[in-house]
């Protein structure tokens, strides 16, 4: 018999965090698209209701400092999905595809025994490179919205399904399943729960009516999209998958504003980032550590009992999720290149703990996207624009970001704790040279081993 030392003891030890696993974990990764990183009540913004996404992180590791490598979607999920940059796995722009022979995490997991499944958007290509076994998991078109380049939402009664076949009938299977919902890319849900007159906007925009009624639009495609999070979060927990199960949040970029989505900003790079594992990771835990999404495929490999190949550009996160390092990181590297004829204002950046480093690859040209060149399809916010450069004609404060927004010179550094919204360039100051110089040269490197 124990004694109550021993007891105490053994107790104590059943709940150390990162403790041995007697079996490979389950992975739900929940990926949505175009997610702002403080858009969130566990983030910080009262404003905005998510209380599933709240709940779990209350639940497990919320990452202040998560970075995705692009902040455009196929580039992005190119280098969550394979660990390597995109200049070496080949996706550069978006609607492009990866070079072949590149392996990805379908490959990696299934080679440890994994069922890998990838449900709803795909985004990236070719498909000996995603091999993943895919799942239709769209809703069905809703009436009266139009919608050119995104599908309706994550289709959570086929996610229930799937987990509830794969719990009967392939039990000792480990799974690794990818909930890609769509979103809340634009075309955004039409508001029903916000007040356009009282929803925060960012000092990147110009407050007019339509901003902040496109703005209500946007927080309600979160809050809808965070419904969905939390049905299927019910699901897990229905089929037994949630013990033994490491359930990720994240989104693949920011949202689709300017000087956010399509650009190297925090607004665009910077994504939620959210870790529930239980017995493994201490409820309600917060890190500062800095996270790329090249690490995030070295991590679930890792969890998974393996070894990360070699030669990926990132590195397993796992003894931060143990609450074994509370730093990671001290740089990020992340690129933008372009998008068809459209976002073709390629950035590259490098930012470690508090400065950032951008280099304007064509500071000759004008930034132009969705808001400020196309009309005639639904996700395009040219109006909106249209009703910042009227302002800007009479406001010199609107005239100074609109031409913040369009025009970039060489090169931009930036102290992201003084001014997190990247707005004051810093570039220029004779005092911040060594800086500069130091950020140029990591820049080099990191093309020329690129």
């Amino acid at each position: 018999m124990l004694s109550r030392r021993q007891f105490g003891a053994s107790l104590c030890a059943s709940t150390i965090w990162g403790q041995r696993r007697s079996s490979r974990p389950n992975i739900i990764l929940y990926l949505s698209d175009d997610h702002g990183w403080n858009l969130a009540g566990c983030y910080g913004q009262a404003a905005i209701q998510t209380p599933n996404l709240d709940a779990l992180a209350k639940q497990g590791m919320r990452f202040t400092s998560a970075f995705a490598g692009s902040s455009t979607c196929s580039p992005s999920r190119a280098i969550l999905y394979t660990g390597l940059h995109s200049a070496r796995n080949g996706l550069k722009g978006n609607h492009t595809a990866c070079r072949p022979g590149v392996r990805s995490i379908a490959h990696y997991l299934r080679d440890q025994g994994y069922r890998v499944v990838l449900a709803n958007k795909v985004h990236v290509g070719p498909k000996e490179v995603f091999d993943f076994e895919y799942v239709k998991a769209t809703l069905p078109p809703v009436p009266g919205r139009l919608r050119r380049y995104r599908e309706e939402g994550l289709d959570t009664t086929v996610i229930d399904s799937l987990l509830a076949d794969h719990a009967r009938s392939r039990r000792e299977q480990p799974l690794c399943l990818i909930c890609a919902d769509n979103g809340p890319h634009v075309v955004w849900e039409k508001n029903r729960i916000y007040r356009p007159d009282a929803v925060p906007l960012p000092p990147v925009t110009i407050d007019t009516p339509m901003t902040r009624a496109a703005m209500a639009n946007y927080f309600q495609d979160i809050t809808t999209t965070d419904q969905r999070l939390g049905e299927v979060m019910a699901s897990a927990r229905k089929h037994g998958f949630e013990e033994n199960t490491m359930f990720l949040y994240t989104s693949d970029q920011g949202p689709e504003w300017p000087h956010s989505k399509w650009t190297v900003y925090d607004s665009g790079l910077r994504v939620p980032f959210v870790v529930r594992w239980p017995k493994q990771v201490r409820a309600n835990s917060v890190t500062d550590a800095m996270i790329s999404f090249t690490d995030v495929t070295p991590t679930l490999v890792e969890a998974a009992g393996g070894s990360p190949a070699a030669g990926l550009d990132g590195s397993s996160f796992l003894d931060v999720l143990y609450g074994k390092r509370k730093e990671f990181r001290t740089e990020i590297y992340a690129s933008h290149t372009g998008d068809g004829d459209m976002n073709r204002f390629p950035q590259r950046c490098v930012r470690d703990l508090r400065y950032k480093y951008i280099l304007n690859l064509h500071p000759d040209r004008k930034w132009t996207t969705h808001y400020t060149l196309v009309n005639g399809i639904p996700e395009s916010h040219k109006d909106l624009y249209d009703t910042w450069l009227e302002r800007a004609r009479t406001d010199a404060s609107a005239a100074k970001l609109i031409e913040k927004l369009e025009r970039h010179p060489a090169e931009e550094l930036y102290d992201t704790e003084r001014d997190p919204w990247e707005l004051n360039n810093l570039a220029a100051e004779t005092a911040m040279a060594p800086v500069i110089a130091r950020l140029r040269g990591r820049m080099k490197a990191m093309r020329e081993q690129l």
